[in-house]
């Protein structure tokens, strides 16, 4: 019997270290291309007293070449048009990252609600420590009457004590509950602030990208992404201030 009691107790104390264990996203330039002009107009075909011997209509020399129009060489090849526009593209974009958890840890906000769950967590610890006690005071009487106690009685004690213990592993359950989702609160709340001050800071400072830093599997040389977590908990201190 005694050996069953101290297994319930063990089960319990087992059950009260885990729930203690609380936790804490070059355009190329348009070829100018120049037209003859001059090419339309043979003003001395008119002419009629020339008729007779149009000599000088036959032959306008200086409407059949036109050499001038023909080979605008600096409109053919606008070298400063051609030039590569990716690289200029990949260096213009700018991407960051953040390290969430530094952020939270270094900003005001993190260190409110990192304050305010570790409060909760040690109110509820008290209590199961002090349900402990009862349970390991209960035990020791228990045992100590054990040699006068009769099969029927020793049975008694044994149901008690297992609804004790059951009460007990329901208010470990209760509390770890409880913690956990202040947890997920906080850490939602502390999250939607980061996000917002690293969107005001990716805007005023030209990124295009901001993800957050355990996301990233793979960056290539060209991107070359920032780290601006210690620049996003600086802006966050800064709104503390004001």
């Amino acid at each position: 019997m005694t050996r069953f009691v101290t297994l319930l107790i063990g089960s319990a104390l087992t059950s009260l270290i885990a729930a203690n264990g609380f936790a804490a996203d070059a355009a190329p330039a348009a070829t100018a291309v120049a037209a003859a002009a001059a090419v339309v107009a043979p003003t001395a075909v008119v002419a009629p007293t020339a008729v007779v011997a149009p000599t000088a209509v036959v032959a306008p020399t200086a409407v059949v070449a036109p050499t001038a129009a023909v080979a605008p060489t600096a409109a053919v090849a606008p070298a400063a048009a051609v030039a590569p526009a990716k690289d200029a593209d990949a260096t213009a974009i700018k991407i960051a990252y953040i390290d969430m958890a530094k952020v939270a840890a270094e900003s005001p906000e993190g260190k409110a609600a990192g304050e305010s769950l570790k409060k909760k967590s040690e109110q509820l610890r008290s209590k199961l420590d002090a349900k402990t006690k009862q349970l390991e005071k209960q035990k020791a009487a228990i045992e100590a009457k054990l040699p006068t106690m009769t099969q029927k009685e020793r049975s008694a004690k044994a149901a008690e004590f297992q609804k004790k213990v059951e009460e007990y592993q329901k208010l470990a359950r209760t509390s770890e509950l409880e913690v956990t989702k202040l947890q997920d609160k906080l850490t939602n709340e502390i999250g939607g602030v980061i996000k917002k001050a690293a969107g005001d800071y990716a805007k005023a400072h030209g990124y295009l990208l901001v993800v957050e830093e355990k996301g990233v599997l793979f960056a290539d040389e060209k991107v070359k992404p920032k780290d601006i977590s210690e620049e996003v908990a600086a802006e966050l201190s800064k709104k503390e201030k004001k």
